[in-house]
């Protein structure tokens, strides 16, 4: 057996054994919160979600204040968009999560209203 064969070989059975995480569709958390109490919403809620989303292997795209709204009512004084490689590291690895089921508690004593959705990412129909 050639050694490029052997290399080929080798690199198929790597990317078949990529965990489903890899391999899966992203999917996107979308927050739209009053935060009433900003030192205890940033303070601590913000230092214990950040490790715990950060472990999902997510990534913040948004987090601010401020927003242009074109059309609608956008409530809340805060929003936050988080890219996660997955349904299941939002749900299972971040949302349902043991670390975080007792950070969450931080972030409804800090808030008073807030939408959580996920969303899975657009996938265009084939042409």
């Amino acid at each position: 057996m050639s050694k490029l064969f052997k290399q080929i070989l080798l690199a198929g059975a790597v990317l078949m054994s990529a965990s489903s995480a890899v391999l899966a569709d992203p999917v996107y958390m979308i927050a739209q919160i009053q935060i009433e109490d900003q030192e205890k919403y940033f303070n601590e809620y913000g230092k214990g979600v950040i490790p715990i989303v950060n472990s999902t292997g997510a990534k913040v795209l948004v987090a601010t204040p401020t927003v242009n709204s074109l059309e609608g009512d956008w409530v809340g004084n805060w929003t936050v968009v988080i890219e996660f490689p997955s349904e299941e590291a939002a749900m299972a690895d971040w949302y349902n999560s043991d670390d975080y089921v007792e950070v969450r508690k931080l972030r409804m004593d800090s808030t008073s209203m807030g939408n959580l959705v996920i969303a899975p990412a657009f996938v265009p129909p084939s042409q």
